[in-house]
């Protein structure tokens, strides 16, 4: 991918360029009016792409303290004044969370850390923000020591990482594995000799400072690990010698690139292209606060995001479309197989009709008299669902004896009751016309006549009439089907006399019963 990334120091602005792994030094601008404007005209021709800003600045201040351990919105608050107490003069702050304490209430342990010379950045920020350059964040080279810390997988002991920068000898002092502070001593002269008397001079001061900052306790032994390109470690190792309290660990810049998996660039001279390359190859959240600047990285992701939906869609329409066309071709070739299959059908019909003997009868006339027999069989009156509907019925009624059955078929016409005479019929054409046009009856009603007495009979009438009555409501379930009872087992009418002796028993009377059932189809 490409990366745009701009490493200012002090005294200049160094461009870069990241593609494909790849770290190439571009251009440098001075820290003046004609390098504002040079860098501007540079903007201007140079293409849009996500940019690192990366600063490794002398005016850098480092503070560790605590605050109390809160979440979400509250605990922005709480650092964001903070800062503000911190460094009210500059809008670049930062706050790195490094743990909690031990003891007591268990606060938030915080390095808070700014750029107390605003005005140095402010020139190069305004000409990135007036070429709408998409600035992906602004970075301290200091703090991204805690990456390249962790990266290198150096021990928890107290550590001092110095690295050979462009702009001089950065000092990053580590304890527990979290950055406490950094420091940047210029250098007039990069030559070897002169870098290793810095460095000797420079690391004693620092140690000194870690005692009495009470940071490096009586006794404690510090680790010296040196970034620096392999001709400088040469010179520099002569007369270094490990101490009980201090012991010495070299990393040539080359190793280092090899070790944290870097891409190509040039590692001659100093360590500032391995911090610009480990930038460029992480996903680092930007230290100091973007405002404005960050509207043009927002729209290019958007740019982005739109572009790579569109090729997702182009994509899914290209394969919906050879999709398509592959059915299409297929549905072309099931076509014309069922076309052949039809002429091969065709054929051997026409082949079949012409070897068969011949008849009497045309095919058709022999299709129209099998419909009229299916016709005929199926309007038939048959008695059979009317005597399973009874035999069902009497099935929980032991006490009722059939003596005589009566069936008849009789025209539905005859059965219609006043009622249902001044039911409209439907218009013609919308019913389907009657079998009776061709010939054939409808299907007729069918009246059963049923004849039966209850056994035994004990002269109790009321029994012999609810067992006659559970037999016709049974019997009237069925919604086809309507039973009356047309002589009950006792006539109760007015005009019929009723009579009986007292005391003598007549073993000749009989509960007899008759009912008229009428299946309407």
């Amino acid at each position: 991918m490409y990366k745009q990334l701009f490493y200012l120091t002090n005294h200049e602005l160094t461009a870069y360029i990241w593609q494909k792994a790849d770290l190439l030094r571009v251009d440098s601008f001075e820290n003046d009016t004609a390098g504002w404007q040079r860098f501007a005209d540079y903007l201007a021709e140079a293409q849009m792409a996500p940019s690192y800003f990366l600063v490794d600045l002398i005016e850098e201040d480092f503070q560790r303290d605590t605050v109390p351990h809160v979440r979400g919105k509250t605990r922005r608050l709480l650092i964001d004044r903070r800062l503000a107490q911190l460094y009210r003069d500059t809008p670049f702050r930062h706050a790195a969370l490094q743990g909690r304490d031990h003891e007591g209430r268990k606060d938030d342990r915080y390095l808070f850390s700014a750029l107390t010379n605003a005005e140095l950045p402010k020139p190069w920020l305004e000409a990135l923000l007036k070429h709408a350059v998409p600035l992906v964040g602004i970075y301290s080279l200091a703090s991204l020591s805690q990456v390249l810390f962790e990266k290198l997988k150096l021990n928890t002991m107290p550590t001092l990482l110095v690295s050979h920068q462009s702009s001089g000898l950065r000092q990053s002092y580590f304890h527990e594995g979290y950055l406490r502070f950094s420091r940047l001593t210029p250098l007039a002269d990069h030559a070897a000799d002169l870098l290793a008397e810095s460095f000797k001079s420079e690391t004693a001061k620092t140690r000194q400072f870690l005692a009495s900052m009470r940071l490096l306790g009586r006794g404690d032994q510090v680790q010296i690990v040196v970034l620096a390109s392999a001709d400088n470690l040469a010179v520099l190792q002569v007369g270094l010698d490990d101490t009980p309290d201090v012991t010495h660990t070299l990393i040539e810049i080359e190793e280092a690139q090899q070790l944290l998996g870097l891409g190509q660039f040039d590692c001659t001279t100093d360590c500032s292209p391995l911090y610009l390359a480990l930038l460029a190859g992480s996903r680092i959240r930007t230290h100091y606060p973007l405002r404005d600047q960050k509207h043009f990285y927002q729209l290019l992701q958007t740019r982005i995001a739109l572009y790579a939906l569109s090729g997702v869609v182009a994509v899914v329409a290209a394969i919906w479309a050879t999709i398509d066309v592959l059915n299409t071709f297929e549905l072309r070739r099931q076509a014309a197989q069922l076309e052949l299959e039809a002429v091969a059908t065709e054929y051997r019909f026409q082949t079949i009709v012409k070897n068969m003997p011949a008849t009497l009868v045309t095919p058709h006339n022999m299709k129209a008299v099998v419909d009229l027999e299916r016709m005929i069989a199926t309007n038939v009156p048959s008695p059979t669902v009317q005597f399973a509907t009874i035999s069902n019925a009497l099935d929980s009624l032991p006490q009722i004896k059939i003596t005589r059955l009566q069936w008849e078929a009789v025209e539905t016409a005859s059965l219609l009751t006043p009622a249902d005479e001044n039911v409209p019929l439907p218009p013609p054409g919308e019913t389907p016309p009657s079998a009776a046009l061709v010939g054939v009856p409808d299907k007729t009603s069918q009246i059963v006549l049923l004849e039966g007495e209850i056994e035994p009979f004990k002269q109790d009438y009321r029994e012999a009439i609810e067992s006659v009555n559970k037999l016709v409501e049974s019997l009237n379930k069925n919604k086809q089907l309507h039973a009356e009872i047309t002589k009950p087992p006792l006539d109760t009418r007015p005009s019929v006399k009723l009579e009986n002796s007292a005391g003598e028993e007549r073993k000749e009377l009989k509960a007899q019963f008759a009912l008229k059932l009428v299946w309407k189809p």
